[in-house]
């Protein structure tokens, strides 16, 4: 019996158009995400789930039929469990909205006997409205225990020194890649101007008015990439916003590229500030929508991968556990 454990937590993303429906229902139910009073929500969360299925399907058929993101956290999982094998740490995980869930991976902490557990979200950024409803779901099945475990809640790494030299080699290599596909300027010519954009999941402004630190935690993170990059333009935007009919953060990643190419440059590469894992804000909102409107306005795309399960990345979660759980 293992007394200490790693839960992994992250939003999920469904694996294949089946998983659209129940997804989207999951998400809007959520009372962090919709707003409405309880006997209402389930009326409204079916009303909007039902608007959006087809047009969200439509998207995950553009990638392939399906987001690969479970698939990553599940090796995420796997590999962090052999690297803690020899501390005898346990290594679980969950989705907010897909299998297994919060209440899933509860069970089984709770049938394998652990002591003392680490919640680690895979949100780089925290807000109350994300980490937070994934938390919230842990505290409360905790509450409800006789014997609950002691759990640690690690709010985020959007500001680790080591997370941001994990997020600067992908961006450096972004830059690689474009700079590759922009013909090197002739001896005394222009230079080949370009500029990277840290894109960021977007959240209602009304949120951050209320003291949600989601904005200053992605500010930072940018800061610090900043100056890994030295002399490069850099801009900051957000994507990916929710439903219509409030303000969300600005400026849009979709203006910012349009303001770039304004000014000159060549080439953009875009590096998803807000993720860890492929997901289809990164394959379809970067790779599609962003790609093409670049390319419309004259200027090469390359957008920054994700760490997904590369073993640098694997090594950084493993000393976030073995300093939160020794």
């Amino acid at each position: 019996m293992n007394n200490k454990a790693v839960l992994l937590m992250t939003m999920g993303d469904p694996s294949d158009a089946r998983g659209v429906f129940p997804y989207l229902m999951k998400l809007f139910m959520d009372p962090l995400i919709l707003p409405a009073p309880g006997p209402v929500r389930p009326f409204l969360a079916l009303y909007i789930s039902t608007m959006k299925k087809e047009p969200v399907k439509e998207k995950y058929q553009a990638i392939g039929g399906g987001s690969p993101m479970d698939a990553i956290t599940e090796r995420q999982a796997a590999l962090l469990r052999e690297a803690l094998k020899e501390k005898n740490i346990s290594v679980y995980h969950s989705n907010r909205y897909t299998s297994p869930s919060v209440q899933e991976a509860y069970r089984r902490i709770k049938s394998d006997g652990v002591k003392k557990l680490l919640a680690l979200p895979l949100y780089p950024h925290f807000s109350p409205a994300i980490t937070g409803s994934s938390f919230g779901l842990l505290k409360a099945l905790a509450e409800k225990d006789a014997d609950p475990p002691e759990v640690v809640y690690y709010e985020g790494f959007g500001a680790d020194a080591r997370f941001i030299k994990l997020l600067a080699e992908r961006m450096r290599d972004a830059l690689e890649r474009l700079l590759e596909t922009i013909p090197a300027p002739d001896a005394g010519g222009p230079e080949r101007p370009v500029s990277v954009i840290f894109s960021a999941h977007s959240l209602p402004e009304e949120l951050i008015s209320k003291g949600d630190p989601y904005l200053d935690n992605v500010m930072q993170t940018a800061s610090m990439l900043q100056e890994e990059l030295g002399e490069i333009s850099t801009h900051v935007g957000f994507q990916s916003k929710g439903r219509a009919g409030m303000e969300w953060l600005k400026p849009e990643t979709d203006e910012v590229i349009k303001t770039v190419a304004a000014s000159g440059s060549r080439g953009v590469a875009v590096v998803p500030v807000s993720f860890v894992s492929e997901n289809i804000e990164t394959l379809y909102d970067c790779d599609i929508l962003q790609k093409s409107l670049a390319a419309s306005l004259g200027m090469k795309y390359e957008r920054a991968k994700s760490l997904d399960d590369a073993p640098a990345f694997i090594d950084f979660l493993a000393e976030l556990a073995l300093g939160n759980l020794l």
